[in-house]
């Protein structure tokens, strides 16, 4: 009998609809499983349920922001790898505390819209690989 593989689970939090799709279906076309929230409270629920190694997460988002989110999740789970998804940041606060973020967790990224698929695929395969 194989050895199990280990989880690939992934977790894409954005509000735009088509960008959560468009995640889905690429990354299941890479062998990865997917779970998809439109905002940080359905997200915060989804991965109670899912438990995924990587959340993917735009920043600005109505309901609850994608800081505000990761936040709420390294409580759970210190050892979460994240991916931010940001068009822009309009508020230097948020920009700000996005810096901190990344220098402060070394299995945090950030990518800007519009993202390069393949870009964003390197930087999963990257947060998945063992140190």
């Amino acid at each position: 009998m194989a050895p199990e593989s280990p989880s690939r689970r992934i977790l894409v939090v954005d509000d735009e609809y088509a960008i959560r799709v468009l995640l889905k279906s690429f990354f299941e076309g890479h062998e990865y499983e997917v779970r998809l929230a439109e905002d940080g409270e359905n997200a915060f629920r989804t991965f109670e349920e899912f438990q995924p190694e990587v959340v993917i997460t735009d920043i600005m988002m109505p309901v609850e922001s994608g800081l505000s989110l990761v936040s709420r999740i390294r409580e759970r789970n210190p050892s979460i790898k994240v991916i931010y998804l940001s068009a822009w940041l309009d508020e230097t606060d948020t920009e700000k505390r996005l810096n901190e973020e990344l220098n402060n967790y070394p299995d945090y990224r950030l990518i800007k819209k519009p993202f390069d698929l393949d870009a964003l695929l390197q930087a999963v395969k990257e947060l998945f690989s063992p140190s």
